[in-house]
């Protein structure tokens, strides 16, 4: 789902099916084709659970709305690469990969209003990969919620082949796990215990792994 058009002060920008390309809006849902999403372009991720039932709070009406990934344990996992466009200009060649409180895009994506979102009270986003000024090669991981969280560590941008990751959450240990996986990993629907052991190990002083203490 990809952010269509500012929708004004309250709401800012709008949501809708994302075509293939990655860009354009489209009238159901389609399956993202194998191609770099361009500069300054964002696709949303959201769960096959519809809010037609309720349960997400104010929506914008009429808009596409979906749940989030909710539970206090669960485990994203993801293959990609960041290609370098050698584009300048706001927002060139600086990609992403982050998590957001569901509520955000629902009610009010980049709208100027900030009493319309719950970003600035501290309902959470977390940058997984991000690159945070044109051009650059380190891939950082910042928590922006309450407690904050970050460092000067970073992982590197995958800028030739892809890599694969996993983000995973530890409600028992209020803890964020994000760990580079070999690339032989595969993503089957049951995994073995040993990789969630191997995720959940802390390899602080590595660069293929990145641990987040939840708890205040």
């Amino acid at each position: 789902m990809p952010g269509t058009a500012n929708g004004g002060p309250a709401f800012g920008a709008s949501l809708s099916y994302a075509a293939s390309d990655g860009k354009s809006a489209a009238a159901s849902a389609q399956t993202l084709a194998n191609k770099m999403i361009e500069d300054d372009v964002e696709v949303i991720v959201m769960s096959n659970r519809t809010c037609d039932g309720g349960g997400c709070g104010y929506t914008r009406p009429g808009g596409v709305a979906y749940h989030g990934f909710a539970g206090d344990h669960k485990l994203f996992m993801m293959e990609f690469s960041m290609p370098a466009t050698g584009k300048t200009g706001f927002n060139a060649d600086m990609p992403g990969i982050w998590l957001l409180n569901a509520q955000i895009p629902l009610t009010s994506q980049y709208g100027t209003n900030p009493q319309c979102s719950c970003w600035t009270s501290g309902c959470g986003e977390f940058d997984l990969f991000e690159i945070l000024d044109t051009g650059n090669f380190r891939c950082k991981s910042t928590l922006h919620m309450a407690p904050a969280g970050g460092s000067s560590d970073y992982f590197q941008r995958p800028t030739k082949n892809t890599i694969k990751a996993a983000v995973l959450f530890t409600g028992s240990q209020e803890a964020a796990h994000i760990q580079v996986l070999d690339d032989n990993q595969t993503f089957d629907e049951s995994l073995a215990a040993d990789i969630i052991d191997t995720i959940t190990k802390d390899s602080s002083s590595s660069q293929m792994s990145s641990v987040f203490r939840l708890a205040s």
